[in-house]
């Protein structure tokens, strides 16, 4: 950047456009409530189009030239994931017709996910650092939205007391919360709660309000989306931010993160695939909920080894489909195991090169053109997401993909405004010195002359 750049004023974007955009975004959210899934599936989730739009809306209006090209320089980066999902699916679809997947069920996920990339980009044009604010006041509107229209069925009594019986038993709840189980919104609350427990800004009385609600409303909304297991796993994130920063080596430590996992990720496809894993957990009483069956399916469809190729992008979902006309299964569940799928779908090279990009490209990004920090706020918000790759679908979810971006992006805002501003440091004792001496030196010459 320019030294103009850093000089330039602060933009907003218009406030008809900023409110349009948060519209879009709360109708797209809206596409996760139950009835409106079933019927129609992700399809509303592309009025998010309607937010990218308005960033262009915005561009037209009064184009800042120099935010579009910080916003735009992390489109290759962001797309190179799904660049490599392309590029591995069509190879097998090329070499082995036998095994091609749906490829309109591949085509529309690969849309979806360059909707979430563009998405992001468009969010922290339009708003820059707050992106995670107005990010996070769409999801909160959503789900209160999607309570005050699930209300009318069960009363505003049985609703009340539905809540509070979720909040004070942790998620034991039936009827009215149990039709606000909205799982990819939920999820995404656990990223808001990291990011305003660890890392939202508090050195203002306004910004700490800010994220003292931000805290109570994740919170919240984490209890009202009976995702128990997000609590445990958010707080051992906190944790392990904590700890992290009481080291120097705080870089190295978050690239050492991202190795370890990789190669615990091989490790549990071991005992996924062996029963090890199933055993274990069934012998401690744990409830799989039918994941042990749905974990051993796949079995015969794929190899644990280096060489193994890969179905394709969604040939997971066919064989669910499958499964369910053979009977194995009484409905087309999913797989509950994304690292699984991953590794049945693009293969040995593929997964590995997912797992690289995610957990040791990002977050050197994130550390070398950005701070330290914003790389630690990356692999805290990876890492709970990470737990919920081992038991659930999330790797692919919408609202998930997007938190993962817009909320480092946004933090990487801050921080960066804040090393371009000039600030005042004091001077060294030698600087100091040689100040003087220029003054008395100026003076004695003013008395010569």
């Amino acid at each position: 950047m320019g030294g103009g750049s850093l000089l330039r004023e602060k933009k907003n974007c218009p406030l008809w456009i900023a409110v349009l955009a948060l519209v879009c975004t709360v109708v797209a959210g809206l596409g996760d409530w139950k009835i409106i899934n079933d019927a129609y599936g992700g399809l509303p989730k592309a009025v998010a189009l309607g937010t990218i739009a308005c960033a262009f809306l915005s561009f037209l209006v009064d184009a800042d030239f120099d935010n579009f090209r910080k916003a735009m320089k992390y489109f290759p980066l962001f797309l190179l994931p799904i660049a490599v999902y392309t590029l591995i699916t069509m190879y097998i679809w090329v070499t082995d017709f036998s095994k091609v997947a749906s490829i309109s069920r591949a085509s529309q996920k690969l849309f979806f996910l360059t909707i979430t990339v563009v998405y992001s980009i468009c969010m922290c044009y339009l708003f820059e650092d707050r992106a995670v604010n107005y990010l996070f006041i769409g999801m909160c509107a959503t789900n209160a939205a999607i309570a005050l229209l699930e209300m009318p069925r069960y009363g505003v009594a049985e609703s009340i007391s539905s809540v509070v019986t979720c909040l004070v038993t942790f998620g034991e709840a039936e009827g009215f919360v149990r039709a606000l189980e909205i799982h990819d919104i939920t999820f995404l609350f656990g990223q808001f709660f990291i990011y305003f427990v660890m890392f939202a800004p508090k050195r203002t009385p306004a910004e700490k309000r800010k994220r003292i609600l931000g805290i109570f409303f994740a919170m919240f909304f984490i209890l009202l989306g009976l995702k128990r297991s997000t609590l445990p796993a958010v707080a051992l994130v906190c944790v392990y931010v904590k700890v992290l920063r009481m080291f120097k080596e705080r870089r190295k430590l978050v690239l050492l993160t991202g190795s370890i996992l990789i190669l615990f990720f091989y490790v549990y496809l071991y005992l996924t695939r062996s029963g090890i894993l199933v055993a274990f957990l069934e012998s401690h009483g744990v409830d799989m909920m039918g994941r042990n069956v749905l974990w051993s399916l796949p079995n015969d469809y794929y190899e644990l080894s280096p060489f193994w190729k890969g179905l394709g992008f969604e040939a997971v979902t066919d064989l669910v489909h499958m499964w369910t006309r053979q009977g194995f299964i009484n409905r087309p569940y999913p797989l509950h195991n994304d690292l699984l799928r991953i590794f049945i779908e693009l293969g040995a090279l593929g997964f590995t090169l997912w797992a690289v990009i995610h957990y040791l490209l990002y977050p050197t990004y994130w550390m070398n053109q950005h701070d330290t920090e914003t790389g630690i706020l990356y692999m805290a918000l990876l890492c709970y997401m990470t737990v919920t790759y081992l038991t659930d679908n999330t790797a692919f979810y919408f609202w998930s993909s997007i938190g993962l971006r817009v909320i480092p992006m946004s933090y990487s805002y801050r921080n960066r405004e804040s090393r371009e501003k000039p600030q005042w440091t004091a001077p060294t004792p030698q600087e100091a010195a040689d100040a003087v001496w220029a003054i008395e030196m100026e003076g004695k010459f003013s008395n010569v002359q």
